[in-house]
């Protein structure tokens, strides 16, 4: 897949920070992702990498690159939360924000990432779930929470399907992988 823009919902970042996102599916398992975002370093909280990484609840708190996956005709749907410290989780949701769990026999999510004055980078590698193996097609969206310094976030994604920053609005799944 090329490079998608994500947007930022509302006005809530300068006009010269440009976040882009690919994904890619390298295998029948297997799930590429890439974020690139140019801001200046003394704007956003961009962690740097954590010694020993690990799956984390509410990432999405602070810096957090994510991806929403599904299949065309199914109600479930997962979330993918990447921090640049490294750390990660993968959840399923049976529907709308409805039974939110952590994917069980998820391999760690293979992570990394960089930063300079301007130019912040996050590369991950990850398993497809396990009930997405058999999909020939995915809907998905790709997202992004980022912390400011003053530590307000703003909300990015391909597509903001309603009034509200809501990643997990299903209209917004508009990518097909």
């Amino acid at each position: 897949m090329t490079w998608q823009q994500l947007t930022c919902f509302g006005d809530t970042v300068a006009p010269d920070w440009l976040l882009k996102a690919r994904l890619k599916r390298v295998s029948h398992r297997c799930l590429a992702l890439d974020y690139e975002l140019v801001a200046p370093a003394a704007e956003v909280i961009w962690p740097t990498a954590s010694i020993s990484p690990q799956r984390r609840d509410e990432l999405w708190l602070s810096t957090c690159l994510e991806l929403f996956i599904a299949t065309p005709a199914g109600q479930p749907y997962w979330e993918i939360n990447l921090s640049p410290t490294g750390d990660w989780n993968l959840y399923q949701l049976d529907d709308y924000r409805q039974g939110l769990k952590p994917e069980p026999g998820i391999e760690p999510i293979n992570i990394r990432s960089n930063s300079d004055a301007d130019h912040h980078q996050l590369q991950a590698m990850l398993q497809v779930p396990p009930a997405l193996l058999k999909a020939p097609k995915l809907q998905a969206n790709l997202c992004a929470v980022l912390q400011h310094v003053n530590n307000t976030n703003s909300y990015w994604a391909v597509c903001h399907p309603g009034h509200e920053a809501d990643f997990h609005a299903r209209a917004g799944f508009v990518l097909e992988v």
